[in-house]
Parts: C-alpha cells; sequence; structure tokens
C-alpha cells in the first residue's frame, strides 16, 4: 500500500504548487505539491487495490506512513487511511487510539490534529462512547496543547443523536481563565470554534455561557463563538 501510495504521489508531484503549500503551512517536511482532492482520490485508490487485512495491520500502515514519510502529504495520507474506502472504514475501532494520539502528538500542528479529532477521532466517539468521554475529559486537563484542541474538537460534525454538550464543556473549561494553555491562539480560536459550531443547534445555550465566562473567555474566543449568532440578529434586524 504504501509503495503503491508514493508512487501515485511522485506521478503527480507539481514543483510550482508544493513551494507555496510547504510555506502556507510552515511546515519542515517538503510538499508533492498535490492538491487535496486528487491526493484523497490517490489515497483510495492505493487503500483499496491494498487493503490491511485487519486493524492491527492498518495501524501498521498508518504509523509506517506517518513515520517515514518524507513530503507531508503522505503523512496526510496515514492519517486519510481509517476513512479511505469501505473496508478500512469498518476497521476503526479503539485498537487505532495509540497511532492516532502519536499523530496529534509529534504533529504538533493545526492540519494534522484538526482532521484527526473531525474524521477518525468523531468516529471513536460515536461506536466507542463509554472508553472514549473519560479518555477526552482527560486529554482535555492534560499537558498537550494539540490533544486538548482535539478534545474540544471531535464533535463538530456529531449529530444531535451523538453530540454531548456536557463533554463539550468539560473540554473547554480546563483552558479557559487561568487554566494551562488558556493564552495559546490555538486554543482561543478551538474553543470558538467548538462554540460556534454549537450555536448552529443551541444558540441561546452558547450566548448563555459566554455571558457566565465573559471575563475568562479571550476577544477572539467570543468572536469566534458568537459569529453565528451576531450574523442571525443582524439578518433579523434588517
Amino acid at each position: 500500500m504504501i509503495d503503491a501510495l508514493r508512487a501515485a504521489f511522485a506521478a503527480h508531484a507539481d514543483a510550482a504548487r508544493a513551494g507555496p503549500m510547504q510555506a502556507y503551512m510552515k511546515s519542515a517536511l517538503p510538499f508533492y505539491g498535490i492538491a487535496t482532492p486528487l491526493r484523497r482520490k490517490l489515497t483510495l485508490a492505493a487503500a483499496t487495490a491494498h487493503p490491511a487485512s485487519d486493524t492491527a495491520a492498518l495501524a501498521t500502515a498508518m504509523r509506517t506512513l506517518w513515520r517515514t514519510a518524507r513530503y507531508r502529504e503522505e503523512r496526510y495520507a496515514a492519517i486519510e487511511l481509517p476513512r479511505s474506502g469501505r473496508a478500512h472504514r469498518r476497521l476503526v475501532n479503539l485498537e487505532l487510539l495509540p497511532v492516532l494520539t502519536e499523530m496529534i502528538t509529534t504533529g504538533a500542528w493545526w492540519d494534522f490534529c484538526d482532521d484527526i479529532s473531525g474524521n477518525t477521532l468523531a468516529t471513536l466517539l460515536e461506536r466507542h462512547p463509554r472508553e472514549m468521554k473519560p479518555l477526552l475529559r482527560r486529554w482535555a486537563r492534560g499537558g498537550d496543547l494539540w490533544l486538548r484542541r482535539a478534545a474540544m474538537l471531535c464533535q463538530r460534525g456529531l449529530g444531535p443523536e451523538a453530540f454531548d454538550a456536557g463533554l463539550l464543556y468539560d473540554t473547554i473549561l480546563p483552558s479557559i481563565g487561568s487554566g494551562q494553555f488558556a493564552d495559546e491562539f490555538f486554543i482561543r480560536k478551538a474553543i470558538g470554534w467548538a462554540l460556534r459550531e454549537r450555536s448552529y443547534a443551541a444558540p441561546d445555550e452558547v450566548a448563555a455561557f459566554c455571558r457566565e465566562y465573559a471575563a475568562q473567555l479571550s476577544p477572539l474566543t467570543r468572536r469566534e463563538a458568537l459569529k453565528v449568532i451576531a450574523r442571525r440578529a443582524a439578518r433579523r434586524g434588517a
């Protein structure tokens, strides 16, 4: 799978795009210069042609591709393997948690963290809530900025039947006010983003939270959290 993936990526490399992509992501790894839709198509093709036989094999492929990546797109592909094809989607279970945790903590940047949290981590939360909810609460109180961000953001795509508002606020509260990482841009932005997503379904709840904790939320967080609510209010006023 990895050999096929690398061959496909090399065949579609675009040097003109690679430099600007690397500069935008502030990446130490170079880029092949492949646009996201094509990269996902190539990843799916390699995974379909050479699927992992079980979850352990999938985790090994993800970890190997991640650790030996020579280009940033290879790390993106490692993240995308669990959702590349029905065969792999069926293999997503808690056995993948160690490699996902490694990717979040060693990747240590928003593109990796946000993809993992919004996709495979969210799937694990839906399928294994009893195990995942305590873990996410521990991440939210722990010493790794990116695990905190992942814990806050992993519910942003979940439907109402799977969403847990209590979990959302439990993952946010340790990082506001005088909490660890409360001054970090990527945490402030994540809190605002998570609250904004929640405001589509529960605007009054989010507005009340922002009022209650106004002194502990940064201006950036409040602005992001209330963006949808303010837009709706402006339309009503017009």
